[in-house]
């Protein structure tokens, strides 16, 4: 399997690192500020990196989170709702988290600040505020689901009903990473059962 970005695991957790100094960088910290079974853990990661896109720790066999490098000393952590395999976990990461993190980043929305999306808002309020509708359009757009009409309306203060081809589904500007994956991951199930048709 080819890896378009670096991975290691450890303790059962995948991380995701921009460039393999990054990782080499983080796992040697952890290397000399360790001992033992940790210690060797560490060394196993490094020894893997000198060689491949993926570092591993030589015990962890299946992953149940996945944590992202997002800025200098910040991580994005996702619990998985299932146990995966590693591969299983990198395809899941480079098919779905990582297309939903570029149009995030193209919307600057951070999922480490408390709401991600406090700067977005309903259609009516789109000259103060990103728009919801906008973010989610391009969203689906990553997941082949085009010709689509969609509009957001605010219910309260920070809740939002987000109507699809006549399809409603509820968001909020509190959002985490978690919920705009289930979110796109509903859209996409309900494209798939002919729930919402495409609007021609």
């Amino acid at each position: 399997m080819n890896y378009s970005d670096i991975y290691t695991v450890c303790y059962n957790r995948l991380d995701v690192f921009k460039t393999k100094d990054e990782a080499k960088h983080f796992y040697t910290m952890c290397y000399y500020s360790s001992e033992g079974a940790e210690h060797e853990r560490y060394a196993s990661i490094l020894i893997d990196l000198n060689f491949s896109n993926l570092g591993k720790d030589g015990v962890s066999y299946y992953c149940n989170e996945i944590s992202i490098k997002v800025k200098e000393s910040s991580f994005l952590n996702i619990k998985l709702n299932d146990t995966l395999s590693i591969d299983d976990t990198i395809k899941f990461y480079e098919e779905k988290i990582k297309l939903i993190l570029e149009v995030s980043e193209k919307y600057s929305v951070d999922f480490n600040n408390s709401p991600p999306f406090e700067d977005f808002g309903s259609d009516e309020e789109t000259y103060t505020n990103r728009s919801f509708s906008n973010y989610y359009k391009d969203l689906l757009e990553k997941f082949n689901i085009n010709d689509v009409n969609i509009l957001t309306d605010s219910f309260s203060d920070g809740k939002y009903k987000l109507t699809i081809n006549d399809q409603e589904f509820k968001i909020t500007a509190w959002d985490s990473l978690e919920s705009v994956i289930d979110n796109v991951d509903l859209m996409i199930e309900k494209f798939k059962s002919n729930d919402i048709e495409k609007d021609v």
